[in-house]
């Protein structure tokens, strides 16, 4: 005979659709996930799924086999932009159509594990949440990921509940669906085989061994791709490790409130969700067994949170918590809105005994009010606070788009750039990069040598090169050869300028800046240059004596009237050696660009250089002995148009 605990916990609301009310959910949940879906760029990984789902499939499955996830989210996506298009909108709209399906099957979810009221709520809150919605808009496969936990999930419910071949094959499929789309996936049939442990000590041993016949199904069509899978996960990329209590927090603001809620906002809000989905466990857990069928079963509450734990704790385990992973989470998001929901019936029956209905009522919308204020907050914050808007490569190719003329060169440093940028650019001028991670000197050197001959200027896309390039030997090469104008972060791309060019030699001319430091030799590029040229210099610093304070180099195109039209300021040599580390005798060659406006009037305008502190006091500048002010007037150029 078998137990109650798992039979109940399937049963406890049978599905029998959303209803009209889920029905009007799910259109609210449509509108919020199509909302401004191609209102931001493309970003890096989402150039990768657009590239990696062109096909054809053979193309695809050798591709996702040099990529880190397994490939199905990229056939699906293949088959879909196939009757779709591939514009930014088609691409997102497949995860937005997967994520309303999420509301769905998470109501489903919550219904067998809790009972109906508790599958609407949890219906309304995975509509509404932010975490959910993001990733609904976003060409990766995290929503599938969530989907196909759900999906598993209901089907184990109901097979355990009564076995039945088709629900057996709805287990098989999604499951290895579930292997397919991502690897966190496993974290949920290891909740399953825990809570089927824990009920085969009530004589139901025979049940588990059954499920495990159905877990050697799945492994077999996931076969295939294990040589493959156990290769990506070897060479997954090892984060440095977080607090525990840090990580911890920031996946409770993910599944709470999302990963878009700002931070000025408390973290004491935090509380909410988790009061709620400890309610939720103390409804279940204060359950009766059978009765009415609206009642809960304790085994329900565990199970949600099994689901819950186990991708959090797969993550941890294996050292790969980042805060750029918290979207892995998304397998956990449905038990845990599930338990967020039972938290909330629990409130309103609470309210209900004591207030009468209209007092339930009243309650429940103040305790939904305050427990989904910061998810508004969130969710405005996704679609308007430009804090949490995906990197504009659409923006920027526009912009290069502008600027580039001959002799120009676009350098992509993080191997899946070119994906996104060419979605936006194709016919961009690219330079080659340097492919091993990290680059040997003698690669960078064959690699960018050739490729930047007889080229003028350099834009450059720095993208977690962090990673790709920890010692920046290819920053270091190109500041060594060619001349750093220009750096600003866009979102999280580092956008920098640079000009290239040999300069002429020019003698020590007898200048010494402070008591420390004398210029050994300089040169310019060119002295002939037009509007959104960049002007090169090289100077050789000789170190007289310690410098103690950590000085600024400034550079400077003046006016006839003495102010600056352009300039550049950082500390020497790429701010990989700040004066304080300079050392006596040392000679120490250095390099400045200054990108001009491409508005500069035609004219004469002096170059001046100097050193600058903390407190932006410039070193004395001497000549031959003599003060000659706080700037050395290093040339003079001409513009013309």
């Amino acid at each position: 005979m078998r137990g109650a605990g798992m039979e109940r916990a399937g049963r406890a609301g049978r599905w029998k659709g959303p209803g009209w009310i889920g029905f009007v959910i799910l259109l609210l949940g449509m509108g919020l996930r199509f909302y401004r879906l191609e209102a931001q760029s493309l970003w890096y990984d989402e150039g990768t799924s657009a590239r990696l789902s062109e096909g054809p499939l053979r193309h695809i499955l050798e591709s996702a086999a040099q990529d880190i996830h397994p490939p199905l989210y990229y056939v699906l996506l293949h088959g879909w932009t196939a009757l779709v298009g591939r514009s930014v909108f088609s691409l997102r709209a497949f995860s937005a159509l997967a994520g309303v399906l999420l509301i769905a099957a998470t109501g489903s979810l919550a219904a067998r594990l809790f009972d109906r009221r508790v599958g609407r709520l949890a219906m309304f809150l995975m509509a509404f949440h932010p975490f959910a919605v993001y990733y609904a808009q976003e060409v990766r496969m995290y929503t599938l990921l969530g989907l196909w936990a759900a999906l598993h999930s209901i089907f184990w419910l109901a097979w355990r509940r009564r076995p039945h071949p088709g629900r057996a094959l709805g287990l098989l499929m999604t499951g290895a669906a579930g292997w397919y789309t991502h690897y966190v996936f496993p974290a949920i049939p290891a909740a399953h085989f825990l809570c089927m442990l824990i009920d085969a000590g009530r004589g139901r041993f025979r049940w588990l061994i059954r499920w495990l016949g159905l877990q050697a199904w799945i492994g077999l069509t996931v076969l295939p791709w294990a040589p493959v899978a156990m290769t990506q996960l070897r060479q997954w990329p090892a984060p440095p490790p977080t607090p525990l209590s840090e990580a911890l927090r920031a996946i409770l603001r993910a599944l709470g409130a999302g990963i878009t809620l700002p931070p000025e906002v408390p973290s004491a809000v935090l509380a909410l969700p988790l009061i709620g989905i400890s309610l939720g466990m103390m409804r279940g857990v204060g359950a009766r067994h059978p009765g009415s069928p609206q009642e809960s079963n304790p085994m329900g509450a565990w199970i949600a949170l099994a689901l819950v734990l186990s991708p959090i704790g797969l993550v941890l385990g294996r050292g790969a918590y980042r805060e750029a992973n918290l979207k892995f989470f998304m397998a956990a998001l449905p038990a845990f809105v599930t338990l967020w929901a039972a938290g909330l019936e629990a409130m309103r029956q609470f309210l209900q005994k004591r207030r009468g209905l209209w007092g339930e009522r009243i309650g429940l919308a103040l305790t939904l009010g305050l427990m989904l204020g910061p998810t508004g907050v969130s969710l405005w914050a996704l679609y308007f606070d430009p804090r949490f808007a995906r990197d504009d490569y659409r923006g920027v190719a526009r912009t290069l788009a502008a600027l580039m003329r001959p002799g120009d060169g676009i350098l992509l440093y993080a191997p899946g750039q070119i994906d996104v940028f060419t979605y936006y650019w194709p016919e961009a001028p690219l330079i080659p990069a340097p492919l091993r991670r990290p680059p040997s000197l003698e690669e960078i050197e064959e690699t960018l040598t050739p490729a930047l001959r007889g080229r003028d200027r350099l834009f450059v896309l720095w993208y977690g090169e962090q990673e790709a390039d920890p010692e920046g030997r290819v920053e270091t090469w190109l500041d060594a050869h060619a001349f750093r104008a220009e750096e600003r972060w866009i979102g999280r791309i580092r956008f920098a300028v640079y000009g290239l060019g040999e300069p002429d030699e020019r003698p020590a001319p007898g200048v010494r800046f402070g008591e420390a430091i004398e210029v050994d030799g300089y040169g310019m590029t060119t002295s002939r240059l037009g509007p959104g040229d960049v002007l090169g210099l090289v100077v050789r610093w000789r170190v007289l004596a310690p410098v103690p304070t950590p000085y600024k180099v400034f550079v400077h195109v003046q006016g006839p009237d003495g102010r600056p039209v352009a300039q550049t300021d950082r500390e020497p040599l790429g701010w990989r050696r700040p004066t304080t580390t300079w050392r006596p005798g040392e000679v120490l060659e250095d390099r400045y660009g200054v990108w001009l406006p491409t508005t500069l009037a035609p004219g004469r305008y002096s170059i001046v250089i100097g050193f600058y502190g903390p407190d932006g006091r410039r070193l004395p500048v001497f000549h031959n002995g003599r003060r000659i002010g706080e700037a050395w007037e290093i040339g003079i150029i001409e513009c013309s148009p």
